[in-house]
């Protein structure tokens, strides 16, 4: 099981962080069709990453994978777990006018990483059970 968490991360770590462009992690979520192609590139790069990690070609967790990792990123659903649970929010801390603003943005900042990542790592464990 420890073997598997560890491709699982690792695939996770590939196709979020050293093959997401910062053009892909600023445009994925814009509200428009550039938007959506955006987020579909990263999905792909991504699902094919994990699946490759996984050793698998099996079709169904390869579309789990991909439609598991689209709705987090195109709608930031990170953002919105931390709304309704009144966590860190990085809208508010960016227009704050306080004294330690940096600081706040950037707790912030890594609050809704740990956040996302956290929600995505679920999901592809979840995954896992199916193979």
């Amino acid at each position: 099981m420890e073997e598997l968490f560890a491709r699982i991360l690792l695939g996770h770590l590939i196709g979020d962080f050293l093959l997401q462009s910062k053009t892909m992690a600023l445009r994925k979520s814009e509200k428009s069709l550039t938007g959506h192609l955006y987020c579909f590139i990263h999905c792909l790069v991504y699902t094919t990453s994990v699946s490759l990690m996984l050793w698998t070609a099996n079709p169904f967790i390869i579309v789990l994978i991909f439609f598991s990792h689209w709705p987090i990123d195109r709608w930031s659903l990170a953002d919105k777990w931390l709304k309704i649970i009144k966590g860190r929010d990085i809208t508010t801390a960016f227009y704050s006018q306080e004294k330690y603003q940096q600081i706040d943005l950037i707790f912030s900042c890594i609050v809704y990483m740990v956040v996302d990542n956290t929600i995505h790592l679920i999901l592809l464990w979840l995954i896992t059970f199916l193979i």
